[in-house]
């Protein structure tokens, strides 16, 4: 241990499991530290919802002004059990066979020690409050399911990317497509002509949809394609993923329906039928560069001596169903680096550097 409180902190954080869908030790840790501080907590029970043993927690600490929502999520990815930090030249690691759960654990440290800071010292402050989420890694499950009529802030602020002074406003829609294509089993040897392959239906479709940049504003991405039977029996079914982001709409569904007419294309060729479901994963995220949050992040950032960058970006985030709530939310970095692996780091001064721009944010009266 250091005699920094917002390190030590951070180092209890990440040594406290709390992998997606197991993140009930680290709510209940963190639930009694906001009470500790003498917050007003609230359990949000979405658990049953996400498939996870935890729960969202939201607190609120009174003030004067309008309300400001801070929110970051307490879930991590894999492997994040028995996570042992170490700390070498102002720099936090992993040991290098974990992650070290900077995504996202920086941010609800610089939020918790903002807080205690606040509290401690008395300070003027706007009422502030927060959101803790479970289950951000795989889907936005938790702030899907929170409960938003315990919160009334209509401006927010999400701790979780990378470099400081960085603001996410933009983010695109995203559908996930379930496909499966059923085609007829039949012996490969004996009868083979009287099998429809599915495998080669799908190879067809997959070939005649783009993947990656497709334009300036879309992703479109082919995963898991699945065919499981026997070597020797021609494949009857095969089913895979299509994952589609837009920052408009319009052209998201344009889309889909090219995607759908190449499945009904390459299943014609071969006889084969098909199903898509689609599940709408989120909606667009847009906070105008003109609104409040921003204008007040900006002076945050000057204060601190930060230069800021408003940007777009292709991955979801808490704040999209945030602002499909009615809050004005933005994505902030926390300087954590190497997020998803194990070589996953932060910097004590960007820790340090993220709280501060909470402490600023809240204290703007």
């Amino acid at each position: 241990m250091t005699e920094d409180r917002l390190v030590n902190r951070f180092l209890r954080y990440v040594t406290c499991d709390s992998e997606s869908r197991f993140e009930l030790p680290f709510c209940r840790l963190i639930e009694g530290e906001l009470k500790a501080l003498g917050l007003e907590v609230a359990i949000d029970p979405v658990g049953p919802q996400c498939g996870s043993d935890g729960c969202n927690i939201i607190a609120k600490l009174p003030g004067t002004g309008e309300p400001l929502l801070f929110c970051a999520h307490m879930d991590t990815v894999s492997p994040g059990k028995n996570i042992r930090p170490v700390i070498e030249d102002g720099v936090i690691r992993s040991s290098g066979d974990t992650i070290l759960a900077a995504d996202d654990k920086s941010g609800v440290a610089a939020v918790m020690e903002a807080l205690q800071e606040i509290v401690e010292k008395d300070l003027p402050h706007r009422p502030v409050e927060v959101l803790f989420t479970i289950c951000e890694e795989i889907g936005l499950l938790g702030s899907k399911h929170a409960d938003y009529s315990k919160l009334t802030a209509k401006e927010a602020v999400v701790l979780d990317s990378s470099l400081n002074g960085c603001i996410i406003n933009r983010a695109p829609a995203m559908v996930i497509l379930e496909v499966e294509i059923q085609g007829r089993a039949a012996h490969a040897a004996v009868d083979p002509k009287s099998g429809i392959h599915a495998i080669k239906a799908a190879a067809d479709a997959i070939a005649a949809i783009p993947c990656g940049n497709v334009d300036d504003n879309s992703t479109i991405n082919v995963a898991n394609l699945l065919a499981p039977g026997k070597y020797n029996i021609v494949p009857e079914k095969a089913t895979f993923q299509i994952d589609v982001r837009s920052f408009a709409e319009e052209t998201l569904q344009e889309h889909v329906l090219m995607i759908e007419r190449a499945l009904s294309d390459a299943c014609d060729k071969y006889g084969a039928s098909f199903t898509m479901e689609q599940h709408r994963h989120s909606d667009v995220l847009f906070v105008p560069e003109d609104s409040g949050i921003i204008q007040s992040l900006f002076r945050a950032y000057e204060k601190l001596g930060v230069q800021t960058k408003v940007e777009r970006t292709f991955g979801g985030s808490d704040a999209t169903w945030l602002n499909a709530n009615g809050i004005a939310a933005v994505n902030v970095g926390t300087g954590m680096a190497g997020a998803h692996g194990v070589s996953e780091h932060i910097a004590v001064k960007d820790l340090h550097t993220t709280k501060d721009m909470v402490l600023a944010l809240a204290t703007e009266v």
